[in-house]
């Protein structure tokens, strides 16, 4: 081949690389964008919407294409709006988002942009259709259309556009971690990718999720692996998933391991203020353990008396020790009464062998015990605050009133 030949095929393939370059990309933000973008982030933090706005506004400036600052920018003009009622923000933000598309019609994040400014879901798959047609590979895209997908019940739908998110960008951990929740219907393909996001995107907040999610699906050892790896490499200072892994995980310790891990969430979190009175009520259930060890009966059931009950299963321990605490003292009818309200408000497979044993010290039979619960439940029972709703079946009024004297299930469900 003549060398002038050679050369004419390196340009041409140098002009098709370059044509390549200038379309337009879902971009993460330059590192000048993203102080900007941190700086919005802050000022919204601490309420200063005016300030937040500006921000992102500048991210964009030098970044037209970082998809997080036209949604932050979106999402904190929209709030401005709520707080200010009777005041207009966001009709003139997507008038500005119109007039940007109309001056770089073929910029895909403005289309992206008008369709979360869309006032319903199928004018949003609108535009977010219009900015894959300019850009088939635009994941944030994909990502929103998934989103609405999953609203409407069409998950065939949403884990499409979930892996077509991840495929158009590879390296957003949000996209491989939506995709992923998609796939709970299949736990060894969820569990896969779950664990792709960890090792792909170790550190970051989707990681914490990540596991924070698959020890929502597992037991046992395995689950308080997960657990383990969120106490040693997620602070709960910075990962929100790992500070709510700690309290799931607290409900499920012995009250000894509980107690380490609560002033342990004491110290990492000084503004929690829930975790200081784990801490005294665990101290406390450890001090009447030792007491109804040593038989001081008395002396346990007067501690307990003057600890609030903790919440979840360290609530069941303390109803137990009282009960035993109670029982020991001479007081076995007090005993049994306590147990039976426990488990009149709500039932628990510990609390219930419990009740059988100290029944039968009674005289009490299986039915003598389940007619005492329900006399208690019965004189507790109010009324259910009437309501008015339209069925999703025939779109009539359906009101509680209506079911008098029959069993229903009440489920409240939103859109998120």
């Amino acid at each position: 081949m003549p060398r002038r030949h050679v050369i004419a095929l390196v340009l041409i393939a140098g002009c098709v690389t370059l044509g390549a370059s200038l379309a337009a990309r879902e971009s993460a933000g330059t590192p000048a964008a993203r102080v900007l973008f941190d700086r919005g982030e802050s000022s919204a933090r601490d309420g200063n919407l005016v300030q937040a706005i500006a921000a992102f506004r500048k991210a964009i400036d030098s970044d037209r294409d970082f998809v997080d600052a036209h949604q932050r920018l979106i999402e904190v003009t929209q709030r401005q709006e709520l707080q200010n009622p009777g005041s207009s923000f966001v009709a003139p933000l997507t008038q500005q988002y119109e007039r940007w598309a109309r001056q770089d019609p073929k910029r895909a994040v403005y289309q992206w942009a008008l369709g979360l400014l869309a006032a319903k879901p199928e004018d949003g798959d609108a535009f977010f259709s219009k900015a894959l047609a300019l850009d088939p590979s635009f994941a944030r895209a994909h990502f929103q259309l998934a989103g609405n997908a999953d609203k409407r019940g069409d998950w065939d739908a949403q884990r499409q556009h979930l892996k077509a998110a991840v495929e158009g960008n590879p390296d957003e951990p949000r996209y491989l971690l939506r995709y992923a929740a998609a796939q709970k219907s299949d736990p060894a393909r969820f569990r896969e990718l779950a664990l792709q996001v960890v090792d792909k995107f170790p550190n970051t907040p989707s990681a914490a999720e990540a596991l924070y999610d698959l020890a929502e699906v597992s037991a046992g050892q395995e689950r308080r692996g997960y657990f383990a790896t969120l106490r040693a490499s997620y602070p709960v200072s910075t990962f929100n998933n790992s500070a709510s892994a700690m309290n799931t995980l607290y409900a499920e310790l012995p009250p000894a391991d509980a107690l380490a891990l609560a002033r342990e969430m004491t110290a990492a979190l000084p503004k929690a203020t829930f975790w200081p009175p784990r801490v005294a009520a665990l101290e406390a259930l450890t001090r009447a353990q030792r007491l109804l060890a040593e038989k001081r009966f008395a002396d346990a059931a007067d501690l307990l008396e003057k600890t609030p009950r903790p919440s979840g299963s360290h609530g069941t321990t303390w109803t137990l020790l009282k009960a035993e605490a109670a029982r020991g003292a001479g007081r076995a009818e007090q005993a049994y009464s306590g147990l039976v309200e426990s488990t009149a408000a709500a039932p628990d497979t510990r609390i219930d062998a419990a009740l059988a044993a100290f029944g039968a010290d009674l005289g009490k039979s299986t039915r003598d015990i389940d007619g005492d619960v329900w006399r208690r439940r019965d004189a507790q029972a109010t009324p259910a605050a009437p309501f008015t709703f339209t069925s999703l079946r025939d779109a009539k009024p359906v009101q509680l009133a209506d079911y008098r004297g029959r069993v229903v299930l009440v489920a409240f469900w939103y859109p998120t």
